[in-house]
């Protein structure tokens, strides 16, 4: 992979609806935490959270939950997850392109997954060693449209923003990888 005055030094991808389909288990996942505390999530309001991190979107709609109220739903729903990694789905293409340039290039995982859940859809997928940096949503601060996930793992790789490529799904993915400085090749829903 070459670019106008130089190669590609690192490539950078998302998780969760780049390189694997996890809406449905997701979705099924926090609809059942939510009913665990008491409270009814819908399609469509899950459907808005797409790409946001948990401790925002949970507060955005349950208005009023306490900051122990969310970290229960956050807690089941991480509990209930793996029961569900059945309904994830693999981006064939994509992980093919991975698994050709893994050994020539620079790799990261960048994701607002967290570790444990994280860490069961990479080997669920045979996506493990694919990576030299994996930077998880619970080992940040501020979750994307916030760099500091893209800004951590290109410090990581020892890669250069302006020299490297993200590939992301979502609107606050993409935010978050243009912030860093990095190019992004949006990827389409498979």
């Amino acid at each position: 992979m070459t670019r106008p005055g130089g190669s590609v030094q690192a490539l950078l991808f998302d998780l969760d609806g780049t390189l694997v389909d996890t809406r449905e288990a997701n979705f099924v996942a926090y609809r059942e935490a939510f009913a665990e505390s008491g409270h009814e999530l819908t399609p469509e309001q899950f459907a808005g959270t797409w790409g946001r991190d948990s401790r925002d979107f949970i507060p955005d709609l349950l208005p009023g939950i306490d900051p122990g109220g969310v970290d229960t739903i956050r807690a089941a729903k991480s509990r209930l997850y793996a029961g569900v990694l059945h309904e994830t789905a693999a981006n064939d293409a994509l992980i093919a392109f991975l698994r050709l340039v893994a050994p020539t290039h620079r790799t990261a995982l960048v994701t607002t997954a967290k570790s444990g859940n994280g860490r069961q859809i990479l080997e669920t997928h045979g996506l493990t060693p694919l990576f030299d940096v994996v930077v998880w949503g619970d080992e940040v601060t501020r979750s994307k449209p916030d760099p500091e996930g893209y800004l951590r793992a290109l410090e990581l790789l020892g890669a250069d923003a302006s020299a490297s490529l993200a590939f992301e799904d979502s609107e606050t993915g993409r935010q978050a990888a243009l912030a860093a400085g990095l190019m992004v090749l949006e990827v389409p829903h498979f």
